[in-house]
């Protein structure tokens, strides 16, 4: 019956349709009006039989239906535009009612449809555009990270930075890998020694990872460097009651943990992570804190291989003196030979004063320049069977037999003097200085540990007075 109904309704219907029943109640208006007229004229007396009022209300209903008819087509086109109007606007979350289904209906799914498409493509941009800038972020850490890997590449390559230099700009680096991230590295300290301690870190939160003393073989971190094998925490892995044990005491919430080590020997152990909770670490994560590792790995083999091709050198490359490790060596001798035939035996050891803010200032080749003349001083008043020798950067040492402290002393004050007294530029405006520590065996020591030691502190003594002095 319902169906029956709305066939006979106009709801189905198209527009022309619509308005041709509007225009054609419209007409019926005037042809009432001209059929009354004209049947009043022909038939006066049966015209008196039809009331005027009868034809007034017939003509005012039908002028309602026809005004009906029209608002209903009109109505929701002006509808249609203003909603149509505020989607064009922007509005893209509103939609069209569509309350019948002719060609306004129809405009208005069309409507609907295409603001429903939008609303997706904009969506798809919105969700693109994310994308695109976690892309960024991420190729701009990876250009960092490439940056920071050539950068301490070259220091490594160049040698101008000593194995802490490197490895505290490394943890740096690494750390900054991950948002929020952390990263400390143990070392062992002696080759012979069982323990790795704190070496280098960075954004270290917690001084619980700094409390740590790793022995390979021991706990977590002790095992992990015992077989040598990448580790990691975070959600992705099934927690053991080890894990969560280490967890809790270092106060660890995720972490990559990766030894260091060189054939058989272990060097130390790369700890990095964050404080993010449920986080789970990315395959080229890893890869590039593999990289890192590596970088790391070389830089302390790179040390290793430096002590030791200075401790086989004979001579210093850029003064000619001898080398530290040679002239200790021979300290060593000389102390047992003194010991033996009861003989004095006196080492010095000098530093040239303000050596950093002089090659910040005046450039590496005037440093170096000012290191070689210093060295020809020294040189040129030890004694015959002395040896001088190039201790570091900014030191010397002379190894003195046969002189007593006040013997060695005296030497010491007069090479100060004469390097005081030099001008170490052509134009005559650089001066020098220099501080020296003066050891004898056997009252301040019967080995070359000993001595050396002794003399150092005195060396730091007389720096702590004022510099530009002996201190014995």
């Amino acid at each position: 019956m319902n169906g029956f109904f709305r066939k006979m309704s106009l709801a189905p219907r198209g527009l022309r349709y619509k308005l041709v029943i509007a225009f054609s109640l419209m007409s019926i208006i005037p042809m009432l009006a001209c059929a009354y007229l004209i049947f009043s004229h022909t038939f006066p007396m049966m015209a008196d039989l039809i009331n005027v009022t009868t034809i007034v209300l017939l003509s005012v209903t039908i002028s309602v239906l026809g005004l009906v008819l029209a608002r209903g087509m009109v109505d929701p086109v002006i509808n249609m535009a203003i909603e149509a109007k505020m989607i064009a606007s922007g509005e893209f979350d509103r939609e069209i009612s569509i309350r019948a289904d002719d060609e306004v209906g129809i405009l208005g799914e069309s409507i609907n449809t295409m603001t429903q498409k939008i609303r997706l493509n904009l969506d798809e941009l919105k969700s693109f555009s994310q994308r695109t800038k976690e892309l960024n972020v991420e190729i701009h850490k990876k250009v960092l990270a490439l940056s920071s890997l050539l950068q301490i590449g070259d220091i490594i390559a160049a040698g101008s930075a000593n194995l802490d230099a490197v490895l505290e700009l490394s943890v740096q680096k690494v750390a900054m890998i991950l948002d929020g991230g952390f990263c400390v590295f143990y070392m062992i300290p002696k080759e012979e020694s069982s323990e790795f301690l704190p070496k280098a870190y960075s954004n270290i939160q917690e001084e619980t990872l700094l409390d740590i003393i790793v022995k390979k073989g021991e706990g977590l971190l002790g095992r992990i460097i015992e077989e040598k094998k990448l580790f990691v925490i975070d959600n992705a892995m099934k927690m053991t009651k080890e894990t969560e044990d280490f967890k809790s005491s270092g106060k660890v919430k995720n972490m990559i943990a990766i030894p260091i080590y060189s054939g058989r020997k272990n060097f130390g152990l790369l700890v990095v992570g964050n404080k993010q909770d449920d986080y789970r670490y990315r395959t080229d994560d890893i890869d590039l804190i593999k990289i890192f590792s590596k970088q790391i790995t070389i830089a302390v083999e790179n040390d290793i291989w430096i002590k030791k091709s200075e401790e086989l050198s004979i001579k210093d490359d850029l003064t000619d003196l001898y080398s530290k490790g040679y002239v200790l060596s021979r300290l060593d001798e000389e102390i047992r030979r003194a010991i033996f035939y009861q003989r004095p035996c006196s080492f010095i050891l000098f530093s040239i004063d303000n050596f950093k803010s002089l090659r910040d200032t005046r450039g590496e080749l005037v440093a170096e320049d000012v290191i070689k003349r210093v060295a020809k001083l020294i040189k040129e008043n030890t004694t015959p069977v002395g040896k001088a020798a190039r201790i570091s950067g900014k030191e010397f040492g002379m190894l003195l037999p046969e002189k007593n402290k006040r013997e060695a002393a005296y030497i010491a004050e007069n090479v100060r003097k004469q390097i005081e007294a030099a001008n170490f530029s052509r134009e005559g405006d650089l001066k020098i200085t220099v501080s020296g520590g003066v050891s004898e065996n056997p009252i301040d020591g019967s080995t070359q540990e000993e001595l050396f030691k002794k003399a150092t502190q005195l060396l730091e003594n007389a720096k702590s007075m004022g510099k530009n002095r002996v201190a014995a």
